[in-house]
């Protein structure tokens, strides 16, 4: 039905090509409450995959699952809007949705959804240096940041308590700047209690002023399509993913599928998976400056998967980590970058610790293919005599694929420390 749909569409299309043969026109590709813009000119612009699974349009390809229609004109969303302007706020309810109420106070909103059936939009745009949104539900929900800027003097920015999984998308040109206030209550800048995925081709640009930018109660996603996103700075981390029941880590994951991510001026780690949860990487662009001491870009309790994207490191502060696991890790694709100034601190440490502190006592490294590239140039922490290092392993590190190339300008660094098995069977390896 969906491909009889779009064929329909496609049908609309030559015949309004026929008329302007070089008219550029947008198609707007709908998925669910999304939609996707495109420039095309002529019906090849538009085409479908010998199986008929996938649809491209212009230079972007679909799943025909995924697309609800191809329209020639802006489609029209049903969502509650929010506008703010300056130490005001407007909320727009339309009559057709049901059981969502609204309280403004200045430039401060509390939405109150009694939903539990229907997937409602919520589109934030405008700006104010004294204002906040908090939505309480008990029903997942989608979020359009169109532009929005808020620096709240209350707490957190963006305080979404709906315990379900909220999809927010960065709409496209747009630039959405979020900061909460200092020493607060709040447990980040933009908090979530449920299931974040971000996406969009926006920017999203997050200051945490009393502990973390960016926190999801459970998992936390960066899908495909997602956009810039930079901490400016962050009192413990960037962003922060698990909270409270360790007992049950399974949806305390972070997972980066696309996206540009710049993180700096963090008090503790860049990106933390907490709460024994596991991390995966397939896709997009880290960019990790790690400035403060003692602290990691990415740090994870449980398993580490790295099957593509790109890592660059830049480790000024002493005894941090690039990437610090106290479990298995997996480096499959992609590429890991660095250079490493901070005294003490290292590019990876498979950290071994305390039995019945963790998770486990400690994990291994498996590099099956990712591409590492390390400049060590720091010395050795004078507090406790810790060396800077390319790569620090507890337990067992094997490499099967990969090219690992770590070179040191400091006499005191160590490139590859291993304590137990180090396995080298396939791959290359360069240490000078």
């Amino acid at each position: 039905m969906k491909t009889r749909t779009i064929l329909c569409c496609l049908a609309l299309l030559c015949a309004f090509c026929a008329e302007k043969a070089t008219a550029q026109i947008k198609a707007y590709v709908c998925e669910g409450y999304d939609d996707e813009d495109i420039n095309i000119s002529s019906k090849t612009d538009i085409s479908f995959s010998a199986d008929k699974s996938t649809v491209t349009v212009g230079k972007e390809t679909f799943k025909v699952a995924d697309v609800d229609s191809i329209l020639f004109h802006k489609p029209k969303f049903n969502s509650v809007d929010i506008v703010w302007n300056g130490n005001s706020a407007t909320v727009t309810i339309p009559s057709s949705i049901k059981g969502v109420t609204s309280s403004v106070s200045g430039g401060h909103v509390t939405i109150t959804s009694t939903n539990t059936s229907e997937e409602l939009l919520y589109v934030l745009s405008g700006s104010s240096t004294n204002g906040s949104l908090t939505l309480n539900g008990n029903y997942k929900l989608r979020m359009h940041l169109n532009g929005v800027s808020l620096s709240s003097s209350k707490g957190a920015a963006l305080d979404i308590e709906c315990g379900k999984r909220v999809e927010v998308k960065l709409m496209k040109g747009t630039v959405n700047t979020l900061e909460d206030c200092t020493q607060g209550s709040q447990k980040a800048a933009f908090y979530t209690k449920g299931h974040l995925e971000i996406k969009g081709k926006g920017t999203l640009n997050v200051k945490g002023k009393t502990k973390h930018a960016i926190c999801a109660k459970e998992y936390l996603q960066l899908k495909s399509s997602a956009g810039t996103i930079n901490i400016l700075g962050a009192v413990s981390d960037g962003i922060h993913c698990g909270e409270g029941d360790k007992t049950d880590p399974e949806n305390s994951r972070f997972i980066m599928d696309g996206g540009t991510v710049t993180i700096s001026s963090c008090g503790s780690d860049c990106i933390d998976s907490d709460d024994y949860g596991s991390m995966f990487i397939n896709g997009g662009t880290a960019n990790l400056n790690i400035s403060q001491s003692d602290g990691a870009g990415l740090k994870c309790d449980s398993i580490i998967y790295m099957k593509d994207g790109n890592i660059n490191l830049n480790i000024t502060g002493t005894i941090s980590q690039g990437l610090r696991f106290a479990y298995d890790a997996y480096f499959d694709g992609g590429t890991v970058e660095g250079a490493i100034t901070g005294n003490g601190s290292k590019g990876f440490k498979a950290k071994k610790t305390t039995a019945g502190t963790t998770v486990n006592n400690g994990g291994d490294a498996h590099f099956r293919g990712t591409d590492v590239t390390l400049t060590l140039s720091a010395g050795t922490y004078t507090a406790d005599g810790t060396k800077c290092g390319g790569i620090r392993v507890d337990k067992n590190m094997y490499q099967t694929a990969g090219n690992i190339h770590i070179t040191k300008t400091n006499s005191a660094a160590v490139p590859i420390e291993v304590k137990g098995t180090d396995s080298k069977t396939g791959g290359t390896r360069v240490e000078d």
